[in-house]
């Protein structure tokens, strides 16, 4: 059984953590900011049936996050995409962020510093074909749009942990 990667989100340190090492990550706010082991990261393993639930609820919505990144409407912002990057036997669903779409691509920049995969590395431009997008996410007016992955991930956290995002994150889980 494979063990996949996977960021809860590309900006939000959590008390999820994996390793022990001391890790910087950025936050929402732009802050960079030292937590122990890698926050916003859980191992699932490669038959987690809600995991991919989630990925096919994102697959069959992706129509609906491209019409709202075309759109931008106010109070909309962070639109991101998350792919799986494979390096041999090692599978990594990172964040893309500063996303645009040319009509049958996105082409933006990886928001995760990858832990497992060696072959991407945080802020690489990457393109994205639509069949490869295994979540996808933005804020309407605080509000987490999409988010899949995440919505099972934070559904696992202890209180303590939901709490602790809760007040690092800018936006609402409903």
């Amino acid at each position: 059984m494979k063990t996949v990667l996977i960021a809860l989100l590309g900006l939000v340190p959590l008390a999820i953590s994996v390793g022990a090492a001391e890790e910087e990550t950025t936050h929402m706010a732009g802050r960079a900011v030292k937590t122990p082991g890698h926050p916003g990261y859980a191992r699932v393993e490669d038959n987690d049936k809600a995991m991919d639930r989630a990925v096919e609820h994102a697959q069959r919505s992706l129509g609906f996050f491209m019409a709202a990144l075309h759109a931008k409407k106010p109070g909309d912002s962070t639109f991101e995409i998350k792919k799986a990057f494979i390096d041999g036997d090692k599978v990594e669903h990172l964040w893309i962020s500063n996303l645009t779409y040319d009509g049958k691509h996105f082409q933006g920049k990886i928001n995760n510093r990858p832990l497992d995969v060696k072959n991407v590395h945080l802020g690489q431009r990457v393109t994205v074909a639509p069949s490869e997008v295994s979540d996808w996410l933005f804020l309407k007016g605080g509000k987490l749009m999409g988010g899949y992955t995440t919505r099972v991930l934070y559904a696992r956290l202890s209180p303590e942990e939901k709490a602790q995002f809760d007040q690092k994150a800018q936006f609402k889980i409903e």
